[in-house]
């Protein structure tokens, strides 16, 4: 599979997640996809798994919009920079479970992921972005000194 032909895929994927269709978003992960993210404890497993995460995030944020900002791929690799832009007006499961009550915050922070492909679905999934990025705008955390 080409270059190309994955970037077709990512595309695809994120225009489902733009547009809140989680069976378009949920195609471009194999069923047991591995998914490392910050905060988490261990990877998470799973198609489901995945969507489910991401779809609690844009409720959380339902004018939520991913934009593609770069890309780049070598062999089974692919390397895709984002921006997350949205305002927080519903509920935000915390990485402990506990529920985040809107805050009305608008967030913009970029983050990366790293991808890995075995035929056309990613298997293995980094995701990368500065926590603080997300949180300090919620006002969750304050800024050193403040």
């Amino acid at each position: 599979m080409s270059t190309e032909e994955r970037l077709q895929i990512l595309e695809e994927g994120a225009k489902g997640l733009n547009a809140g269709d989680w069976d378009a978003y949920g195609r471009v992960f194999a069923e047991g996809v591995i998914v490392r993210s910050p905060g988490q404890e261990g990877p998470a497993v799973g198609r489901a798994a995945r969507v489910q995460v991401v779809r609690g995030l844009m409720e959380a944020f339902p004018d939520g919009v991913v934009e593609v900002t770069g890309t780049f791929g070598q062999g089974d690799l692919m390397c895709v920079e984002c921006t997350f832009t949205g305002t927080h007006t519903g509920p935000l499961e915390g990485p402990d479970g506990s529920i985040v009550p809107p805050t009305n915050a608008r967030v913009d922070f970029p983050y990366c992921l790293v991808m890995r492909f075995e035929g056309g679905e990613v298997v293995e999934l980094h995701e990368y972005y500065d926590q603080l990025e997300l949180l300090m705008p919620l006002g969750l955390l304050q800024p050193a000194g403040s």
